[in-house]
């Protein structure tokens, strides 16, 4: 990790009177890499069981590609807060394991096909060993927390993981439900995409021993994080490729998902339209003609445009928590990290 510092070679800070950087998120992963590397090793590691079955399927998803945000957001709180130390792979790990599980669990209550670009656990093993091996991903993570005996951390993730299963059933109550307010809707994704991430953040922080004050605040970033991280994942389902999404786009609509775009195209649409809307989202399928419809109406209405502007607020908001923490160049890359988040294609 270049003692804690961004190598020079490949990243010159340069500060703008405004305190802008130069840095890029290619710089940030560089500084990560080493890192990275060590908790791709651990989630290998810690995956194995006597169970055989259990590995094959955890490698499956949890060596898919996803793109390591969490661990990334963890790595680089506990940077910012001054703790460099074998810990911050730990708890990587247990994060990780935490939202692989939801995954595995999320493709089998959705019915999911695809999953980073490659069939989803439930096809190719099946729902009952899909759970089971989620269930697996969870006591592990607990069992790390455990050896690590940090009952602060282990307290974080405990209300963490209650909130994303609070999350993920309050979605599922809200599934083709026309009605569903904004409100409603925010609280499910600070629940269920949020939550973790804010953890996941404020985890680093209590690595570092830093003052309730400090972890306050990075756990408010994360909650910020996540929420726009979840805002651009409703966009890319309308505006992305299958390609660069690793799954058909419009997969919410067909699952009865009503994401920020269609929520608030909806508020926007004519009575004649939003009574067809609900008439659509009430069905329990949803074929090729009703898709492009409410698609349309997404377009036609600013959709994906205020979705984007709601993202860029809750960006801005996380940036803020950071000012609490002291300049360093671990602070500056948890800014360019929030800035990946809004303008990202996959």
């Amino acid at each position: 990790m270049n003692n804690g510092r961004f190598a020079r070679e490949s990243c010159k800070i340069i500060r703008s009177s405004e305190g802008a950087t130069t840095i890029d998120i290619n710089d940030v992963f560089r500084y990560l890499e080493r890192d990275l590397c060590a908790v791709e090793r651990a989630l290998a590691s810690n995956i194995k069981s006597a169970a055989p079955l259990i590995p094959v399927v955890g490698k499956h998803i949890t060596m898919s590609g996803g793109k390591r945000i969490r661990p990334a957001l963890l790595l680089l709180c506990s940077d910012a807060c001054g703790y460099r130390g074998p810990r911050r792979i730990v708890m990587s790990v247990v994060t990780e394991y935490i939202h692989t599980a939801t995954l595995l669990h999320d493709d089998v209550v959705d019915m999911g096909t695809v999953r980073r670009g490659k069939p989803s656990a439930n096809m190719v093993f099946g729902n009952s060993v899909s759970i089971l091996v989620g269930d697996f991903l969870f006591a592990r993570a607990s069992q790390l927390m455990i050896d690590d005996g940090d009952i602060n951390v282990h307290k974080i993730y405990a209300k963490a993981v209650v909130s994303v299963t609070e999350g993920e059933v309050l979605q599922l109550t809200k599934t083709r439900d026309g009605g569903i307010t904004e409100k409603q809707y925010f609280d499910v994704i600070c629940r269920k995409t949020a939550s973790l991430i804010a953890a996941a953040s404020e985890t680093g922080a209590a690595l570092a021993g830093a003052d309730q004050r400090i972890r306050k605040a990075l756990s408010g970033y994360g909650r910020c994080v996540g929420m726009a991280f979840q805002l651009v994942d409703d966009i890319l389902d309308y505006a992305g490729t299958e390609k660069k999404l690793g799954k058909r786009p419009f997969q919410d609509l067909r699952e009865g998902k009503i994401t920020l775009p269609l929520l608030h195209a909806l508020q926007n649409v004519s009575a004649v339209e939003r009574k067809r809307a609900q008439k659509v989202l009430a069905e329990k399928e949803r074929g090729e003609r009703d898709i492009a419809f409410l698609a349309g109406l997404v377009d036609r209405n600013g959709g994906k445009e205020y979705t984007a502007s709601r993202a860029d607020d809750f960006i801005r908001r996380g940036k803020r928590y950071l000012l609490e923490l002291p300049a360093s160049e671990a602070r500056d890359a948890l800014a360019v990290l929030s800035d990946y988040m809004v303008s990202r294609t996959s």
